[in-house]
């Protein structure tokens, strides 16, 4: 699967409870939930080796869930060869998933 076009956002708090409310309501995101997904991976990577302040480490897990579950959700909803062919830029996870991750880090 290809990556999609990178979502331009900073490694911030702000900008993770942000792109978690997009996700939870996608009519109104400039991103994907593929975007959001690959974004929410790059921001972990970019903490993974690093002791970060108390701010970025409560997100990691979450970030790291919305990640996973991505996979998950394409895993168990397409066929392998789909998965190999299929562009997945219009799909979309349950959006009360991103409400159960922003509730987390209420």
């Amino acid at each position: 699967m290809e990556l999609s076009t990178p979502a331009e956002m900073p490694f911030t708090r702000e900008a993770a409870l942000k792109m978690l409310r997009w996700g939870a309501e996608p009519a109104t995101s400039p991103y994907s939930h593929k975007q959001i997904a690959e974004w929410c991976d790059r921001f972990w990577c970019e903490y993974l080796e690093v002791d970060a302040e108390q701010e970025i480490e409560s997100l990691l897990p979450i970030l790291t869930d919305v990640e996973t579950q991505w996979d998950l959700y394409l895993a168990n909803t397409y066929s392998p060869e789909e998965l190999r062919t299929k562009n997945f830029e219009e799909e979309q996870m349950p959006t009360e998933w991103f409400r159960d991750w922003l509730q987390k880090l209420a």
